[in-house]
């Protein structure tokens, strides 16, 4: 199988990349809107996306705005392009090497396929994911806004590499981030089954002084938190629990409250 894989890659570094071609029907998109990156369950990165009619992703600078090192991208993979009549992303594979998937299906090489807020998808076999936020915003007739302020819970579980490695339950951690993110993602299929309820869990387990109260934490506005941590608050439904997030302070998982 890897055989095929580089053969196919080799054969596609032998071609010129043509540049992406615009559809007509693409548009600027009127929000702040952006992709989550995700690798091995923790938030890495984002990247904006409200500035331009499409993004390009592959292995090459020359065509690609969003780039992966990894072997199975293709140099022009793939591209993700605003429909503003329609207020919907479309991702069109570019005939890949390797393929493009959408909440882990394959889809259809040039075929214009819907990709709405918190879908998943990724390319070829990297373990790279980007989640798109921020499209609720996207429709002017819209009065959806993101709230001034908003409550959260959240579950921390520290590690050696925490700015802090140290908490109420342990006064030296000395587990691996590797073991602290298989212990949250543990806790979160707990919680998502319903064997047990969050507000449970973080008091048991939470390594934040928030655990006295269930992991809950007051209101709080843009600027208060930690960059990742306030992103992906802001972004999640009342009622939604957070995938992993990565803080200087540990991982957590959250669940914004209202």
């Amino acid at each position: 199988m890897s055989d095929n894989i580089n053969n196919e890659i080799k054969e596609d570094e032998t071609e010129p990349i043509p540049p992406f071609k615009c559809p007509e029907w693409a548009s600027k998109p009127i929000s702040n809107v952006y992709l989550e990156i995700v690798k091995n369950g923790v938030n890495i990165d984002r990247v904006d996306i409200s500035k331009d009619k499409f993004t390009v992703f592959g292995r090459s600078s020359e065509v690609a705005s969003v780039l992966l090192d990894h072997p199975s991208v293709s140099r022009r993979h793939a591209a993700l392009v605003y429909h503003g009549a329609n207020n919907r992303f479309y991702l069109i594979d570019l005939q890949s090497a390797t393929g493009t998937q959408v909440n882990n299906e394959q889809i259809k090489p040039l075929t214009p396929t819907t990709v709405k807020e918190n879908f998943t998808f990724s390319f070829g076999s990297s373990s790279k994911q980007f989640i798109l936020k921020g499209t609720v915003n996207t429709n002017p007739s819209s009065s959806s806004s993101e709230p001034k302020t908003v409550t959260c819970r959240h579950l921390l579980v520290k590690h050696q590499g925490s700015r802090n490695p140290s908490s109420w339950r342990e006064s030296k951690i000395v587990r691996t981030k590797e073991r602290a993110i298989t212990k949250l993602n543990e806790y979160r299929a707990m919680i998502t089954s319903g064997s047990t309820s969050f507000e449970d869990l973080a008091h048991k387990y939470s390594d934040c002084s928030s655990a006295k109260r269930g992991g809950s934490l007051d209101a709080f506005k843009r600027g208060q938190m930690q960059r990742p941590f306030e992103d992906c608050a802001f972004s999640l439904k009342v009622g939604e629990i957070s995938g992993i997030v990565d803080t200087d302070s540990g991982v957590h998982i959250i669940e914004r409250l209202a």
